[in-house]
């Protein structure tokens, strides 16, 4: 493996979720040669601007292969939950489990690594019922979620592998 290719396609696709939302600037000479370089960088050979083209080419290349849906659960698990695709998924599982779209979305926050807006306890006193309840619930929606993204990340990595952006 070389600091070309990805060992897999979470890597990469959290890679370039970050380049992706990494601010270009143009800097002076006097701030280049004081820059601080990471001990491993993935291609370091590339300049800012290049770094993001192969973000978008290795989402072009997943959008190839993966179904809108996957798009959106891989968008929504790797930038935390709080795009506005969110909201698409939180009402989708929200309508196949019979669930407030609001629960769902909270949920869906928490498991995408961002601090839910509501604890459990609040969520048993809204809806009257005890608070193994509301965590049956939550681990429904979890399940659910956690194998739409195994599913995605299946056709992600297959993309990727076919594009040369992770190795075998």
């Amino acid at each position: 493996m070389d600091a070309n290719t990805f060992p897999s396609a979470h890597d990469a696709i959290a890679w370039a979720v970050r380049r992706r939302n990494i601010p270009i600037l143009e800097r002076s000479s006097v701030h280049a040669m004081g820059k601080k370089t990471a001990v491993f960088e993935w291609m370091p050979g590339l300049d800012a601007w290049e770094k993001l083209a192969e973000a978008v080419y290795i989402f072009k290349a997943i959008e190839r292969t993966c179904t809108r849906m996957e798009i959106v659960v891989l968008e929504t698990y790797y930038t935390g939950g709080t795009n506005f695709l969110a909201d698409t998924l939180a009402g989708k599982i929200g309508r196949e489990l019979r669930r407030d779209r609001w629960f769902v979305a909270d949920v869906l926050r928490g498991w995408a690594r961002e601090r839910p807006r509501h604890n459990l306890k609040w969520w048993s006193k809204k809806y009257r019922v005890h608070e193994s309840t509301v965590r049956r619930w939550q681990g429904e929606v979890v399940d659910r979620l956690d194998v739409m993204l195994k599913a995605s990340l299946t056709g992600a990595d297959h993309a990727l592998k076919e594009s040369g952006h992770v190795s075998y």
